[in-house]
């Protein structure tokens, strides 16, 4: 009798264990295709729709610049910060093709895909932007207390 109540809470609990991981396991997969922008998991999802409806635009510079700006953003912002003005025009020019690209895509994931590829950009030039205008401040902030130095002595 005790070894058979055992095993019945053993089942229980071993159950409810199960159950929790496989809903966090379903959230985790649906969260990636409801992000409002491409974070990580949704930027797979998206080189996979590409790769099945823009062939030759996967095969692309472009394409290449868009998934390497939008990987190092996921997975090394100090990286990402970091890149050449070069590069930053190459994604913005590569943004703007793919876009061209997912309106000639007929169905609602294209138009989804499409948002989702022009808010991440959005977010992206932002912090651009934003390490921009810190570090001419830093700069401004730099040379000011030389000068107050020099006008003490």
């Amino acid at each position: 009798m005790k070894n058979s109540l055992k095993t019945i809470i053993f089942a229980l609990v071993f159950g409810s264990f199960m159950t929790t991981a496989n809903i966090v396991k379903a959230n985790d997969r649906d969260s990636a295709t409801n992000e409002v922008i491409l974070v990580r998991g949704a930027e797979a999802s998206f080189a996979n729709f590409m790769s099945k409806n823009a062939k030759k635009l996967v095969k692309t510079n472009d394409w290449n610049i868009f998934t390497e700006v939008v990987t190092l953003y996921n997975a090394s912002p100090s990286k990402f910060m970091t890149l050449s003005a070069d590069k930053k025009e190459a994604f913005v020019t590569a943004v703007e093709n793919i876009e061209v690209k997912l309106n000639k895509v007929r169905g609602s994931k294209a138009k989804i895909w499409k948002q989702k590829v022009t808010k991440t950009a959005s977010v992206i030039k932002v912090l651009w932007n934003y390490q921009s205008n810190v570090e001419s401040t830093d700069t401004e902030q730099a040379i000011a207390p030389e000068a107050i130095e020099m006008l003490g002595r």
